[in-house]
Order: C-alpha cells, then structure tokens, then sequence
C-alpha cells in the first residue's frame, strides 16, 4: 500500500487528469509552481494532481477573497517526480508517475505560493481475478473498434496488453485515449478499479457509436 503524506502540495490544471501508475509529463513555468516542484524535490518528491471546475467550460469563479483559488474537483491523484529537467532560464520539464488517489478534505491557510490540502489516500480493492481474462478481452475487443471506427484501421494494440495487469490496462487507457477531460475525471471518481473498468467500457461503447456516426466531443485540449 502506498504511503499517502497527509499534508499535500496540489497542482491544478484545467486540461489534465493523473491517473495511478501511468506517467504524465509537464511544464513547470508559473513561479508558484517552480517554487512547488523545488519544494516537491527537497522533500517527498510528491505532488498531488487536480483538475479545475469548469474545464469543459466557463471556469467556476474563485471566492472574492482568494481570486487565486480557483474551485477544484475533490478527488485527485497524488504523483511521485521521477524525471526532472531544469532549464536555464528557472523553467523545468518534469515526469510524475500516478501513486494513489485522494480526497481534499480541507485547504490550509500556508504563507508558500501554492495551494496545500489535507488530503485522504483512496485505495482501491483489486478486481477479482475471476473476471480478469474476460474483462481484458472485452477491453480488448472495445479498444480494436474504436481504433476502426476513428481511422478505418484495426490498430494493433497486443502490446499493451501483454505488459499490464488489468488494472494497471484500465488506467492506462483512461489517460491515454482521446477522451474529454470530464470524462477522465469521471473515470477517476470511480471507487475501485472494477468500477472503473465498467465505465471505461460503457465510455467506449458510445465512442464506437459516435465515431462510426461521425461524431466528436472529446473537446480535448492541449495539456
């Protein structure tokens, strides 16, 4: 079980959402934001990932108090800096890897220039091992259709299922197909894998029904 500091640097971004054990690369301009990964680097290497209200939209309004709070999901994911590449001029290029999810229970008043929370790890049961192989097949068989459906082609995607366990598959796709951002979050929110996957599923059978269609609303921006 990973360790989860109860007192956690975030990091919220409108485009993105961290999922466990995949890799996110990003970079680090913003000055409260270099001052959070130099912190990040001097301590536990930890920060936790959040996505702001509204990023499929209007974003929602921070408190007249506090015009740099802008209002964030609850549920997030905390990442581990495994790649960290200073530029000269104070920028960075950094790579987390997804450790746990977590719940904001409440923001601290801190005199740093970033937002830090007390924060909840959300562990999550393993999928049951009766269901692994036919779940995997039924991913696999949703993942070849949508590929077919967006570009005529049956991309090969043996790859990636032969080097990840179902969960680690499940999360991995979550992040890396062409989804919106609200429907990565909603993944995310999932309470445990399973529930993840049955989502995941259900998000790709109306993909496959919508590009077969024509169809766009992925809404996908730059991250």
């Amino acid at each position: 079980m990973i360790a989860l500091p109860p007192v956690l640097r975030i990091f919220p971004l409108g485009e993105v959402v961290l999922f466990p054990d995949t890799l996110l690369p990003l970079h680090v301009f913003e000055p409260r934001y270099r001052q959070l990964v130099a912190d990040a680097l001097d301590d536990d290497r930890t920060i936790g990932m959040v996505l702001i209200r509204g990023a499929d939209g209007p974003v929602e309004p921070a408190p007249l108090d506090r015009p740099d709070r802008l209002a964030v999901y609850d549920i997030g994911c905390a990442g581990r800096i495994v790649e960290h590449e200073p530029l000269e001029d104070g920028r960075s290029m950094i790579v987390l890897r997804g450790m746990v999810r977590f719940r904001i229970r409440r923001e601290l008043e801190v005199g740093d220039p970033y937002r830090v929370v007390e924060a909840q790890a959300l562990y999550e049961a393993p999928i049951p091992a009766e269901h692994m192989r036919a779940w995997r097949d039924e991913l696999r068989v949703l993942v070849g259709d949508y590929a077919t459906a967006l570009s005529g082609e049956r991309t090969p995607v043996d790859k990636v299922f032969e080097k990840l366990d179902l969960e680690g598959l499940v999360n991995y796709l979550s992040a890396s197909l062409p989804l919106s951002v609200l429907e990565r979050q909603s993944l995310l929110e999932c309470a445990t894998a399973e529930q993840r996957f049955q989502r995941l599923s259900v998000v790709l059978r109306y993909r496959v029904a919508e590009a077969r269609l024509g169809l766009d609303s992925t809404r996908e921006t730059d991250a």
